[in-house]
Formats: C-alpha cells, structure tokens, sequence
C-alpha cells in the first residue's frame, strides 16, 4: 500500500513539474516578440526585409536657393518638415543662388559637401556641423552669373568642378581640399567653350563632360585633365546649333545621354566609342534640362526646364513612351531628377521660386507614375538623400526645429 502511495506520489509531482515549466515557457517573450532596445531600433542602414522598407529608409536633405537647409522626410504627409539650418545668408535682393546641380554616389557621405553658387563661390561644408570650413572662386569667373556645379567620384574621395562662365574645369582632392589638376577649356576665339556639366564614368576614371559653345562632348582623364575624345555634335548641315547642354550616363557605364539646349533633343550615344545610337526630339516646346537613366538601363526619364513634366524614353527604340505630369506650381520647370536610395524610386526636383517655394516628388520607378508629393514653403537648389541615422543625428544636435512659413 504504501508502495502504491509512493508511486501516485510521484507521478503528481512530476505532472506539476512539467505545468510549472510549460506556465513558464507561456510566459516568456518569444524571438519574434522580443522588446526591442534603443540600438536595435537606430536606422542607420537600409533593412533588407523588405523593398517597401528598403525603399523608404531615407530622408533627404533639400538646400535652398539661399543658404538654408532642410531634413525632409517625404514620406509624410502631416510631418515633413523635420528642421533646418542656415549655413550661409544669401540675400533675396542679390541674383546669386545656389541653383544648379550637386552629384552624390548613392551611398556616399563624402568628408565634406561642396555648395555651387552660380557666381562661381564654392561653399565647402562640414556634414556633421553644416558649418562652412571653406569657401573656394572658381576661375576668374568670381561675380559672373552661369552654370557652375559639383560631381563626386564613385568613392566620394575626389570632387570635379565644372564652371561654365570661366571655362574652368577642376578636380579636388576631398579629403585634404588640394586642388589635383585645373584645366581651362576655350574656344578658338579665345572665349569659353562653357563647360556646363560634368560626370564621371562609374570606375572613376574618366569624365564625360559638355562643352556648350563649342559643341562637342568631351571625355577627360580624370587623372591629369587630358581630353582622350572628343564628340562634335555639330552636322554639317545642320541649322541650328545643338548646344550640349548636359549629361547622364547609365548605371551600367555603356551608354551616355546628351542634353542639347539648341535644338530641343536628347541624344543617345555608346560608350567609350561616343557612336550615335538615337535622337529624340523633345515633344511639343518641351526643353531638356536633366535625366537619369532608371537602374536596369530601359527607360530614360528627361526633366524639361519648362514645364512640370517627366518625359520617359525608352532606350530599346528610342521613342517617348510615356509623359508623367507632376503637380502644377507658379514657377513651372524642373530642375534635377535622380535615383533615390533602394531603386524603387526617382526624385524630382522643382525650382519654384524664393517667395511661393518649390516642390519633391517622387516617382515609382513600377508603375512610371507619381507615388508621393512634398510640397515646400523653400525654393530647393538641390537634393541629397541621407539615410535616416544621419538626419537623426542632424535633427538631435545640429538643426532648429521647423518654423511655420519658412522661405528662401
């Protein structure tokens, strides 16, 4: 009997052992719900969960016309504006601006941030302060108004400068702000051939760059400043003069487009031989101003200045096969178009002006139509995207909290 006892005995602590053990079990956080830390939550790189994820995890920094700075976060329709900064005052009376173009490799914070100004003043920046460390004069161009802008390497470590008044084209050694080689492109009149635009190819070593008033694109040793080809754009019975104005090369460094301000085309051209493979003229009055090849290479979207219009190209056949509307503003004309960040979209950029503001707008690269709008009360010269570690950073010990109405 007692033996009997004994068993039953047991057999009921081990069954409460093992509803102990499963209560406890219950009662614990799973991997899946596990609370999360401050430093597991930080965004400093893109998630690879998922391509909306990928797509969204930047916010842009927009830089006026005047020398302010703002963190926009445009994925937000009740709180886009995060802060801002002015790291330069440049008055509203005054035709200077930062108005032209800036070109960032896609995940590449250089040391430090070169600002154009079309006077041909260069505002070096430091990224973690927004302070000026540096202003440079480029040429004797100083106080002339014209085309001047910057382009990064693929690895950030070097900055070329193209300004189009002096005819100056330049490299600079990021880190230790040198100057590596200065050219001076002219005509044979001795006037400028008005290098208006620069790109490096994506191994960094050459330069494609336009020279408007001579008409020719040229590609240039990005090492010493050497012209290796040059393209006369010219035909020889041709009316009007074509005027390459900018240029884009694709994400594959195969082929190259050719903004030209004379006859209102865009053309497409192979590379590194610069053979023609097609012409595209703009439609209606349309004028191209910048493009952006989309990341598998099929479609060329053209920027007009003109007009708030993205016309989508293809580059199978060369035909317009598409023309996105944006939203109309006061100030119509478009002043940059890029790719942001995990190649879901393409972000354009309209001028505006100082007094009514401009306008973000982001298009998806899917479905070639408008996926998101950021309205601003600024004019933005250009835009960066930063990823989101960054612009927290900036927000938390940099920039001002944002102020209702801000312009300029």
């Amino acid at each position: 009997m007692n033996y009997k006892l004994l068993i039953i005995a047991g057999v009921v602590i081990i069954l409460l052992i093992g509803v102990g053990a499963a209560l406890l079990i219950m009662r614990s956080p799973s991997p899946s719900s596990t609370t999360t830390t401050p430093n597991s939550t930080t965004t400093t790189t893109p998630s690879n969960s998922t391509s909306s994820t990928t797509s969204s995890n930047f916010y842009f920094i927009a830089f006026t016309q005047k020398g302010l700075a703002q963190v926009l976060n445009p994925f937000s329709q009740s709180q886009s504006f995060l802060g801002f900064t002015r790291y330069t005052n440049i008055s509203t009376n005054l035709p200077q601006q930062v108005y032209y173009w800036e070109e960032i490799p896609a995940g590449v914070m250089p040391k430090y941030l070169f600002v154009p100004v079309n006077n041909g003043t260069v505002f070096v920046l430091d990224p973690q302060s927004f302070k000026v460390v540096e202003t440079l004069y480029v040429g004797s161009s100083e106080g002339q108004i014209g085309f001047i802008g910057a382009s990064f390497s693929p690895n950030g470590e070097y900055v070329a400068l193209a300004d189009g008044p002096s005819g100056i084209l330049e490299v600079i050694n990021v880190q230790t702000l040198q100057t590596v080689w200065k050219v001076t492109f002219l005509r044979a009149n001795g006037a400028t051939a008005y290098p208006c635009d620069v790109r490096w190819t994506p191994d960094g070593s050459e330069l494609i760059v336009p020279m408007r008033f001579n008409e020719t694109v040229d590609i240039i040793n990005a090492s010493n400043g050497q012209v290796v080809k040059s393209l006369l754009t010219l035909s020889p019975n041709e009316q009007v003069l074509p005027q390459p104005y900018m240029v884009s090369l694709n994400f594959q460094g195969t082929m190259v487009a050719v903004e030209y301000a004379g006859n209102n085309s865009v053309g497409f051209y192979s590379l590194p031989n610069l053979q023609l493979m097609g012409m595209v003229k703009m439609p209606g009055k349309l004028v191209p101003q910048r493009g952006v090849f989309t990341p598998d290479g099929q479609y060329y979207l053209e920027a007009p200045i003109n007009n708030d219009t993205v016309v989508v190209i293809s580059t199978s056949n060369f035909q317009v096969v598409k023309e996105i509307q944006l939203p109309q503003i006061n100030s119509p004309g478009l002043a940059d178009i890029e790719i942001a960040p995990g190649d879901q979209y393409a972000y354009v950029v309209i001028h505006g002006n100082v007094n009514t503001g401009g306008m973000i707008v982001l298009i998806s690269l899917s479905s070639l139509s408008v996926a998101y709008e950021l309205p601003l009360t600024t004019a933005p010269a250009f835009v960066i995207p930063v990823n989101l570690g960054m612009a927290n950073y900036l927000l938390s010990q940099v920039m001002s909290p944002p102020v209702t109405g801000l312009h300029c």
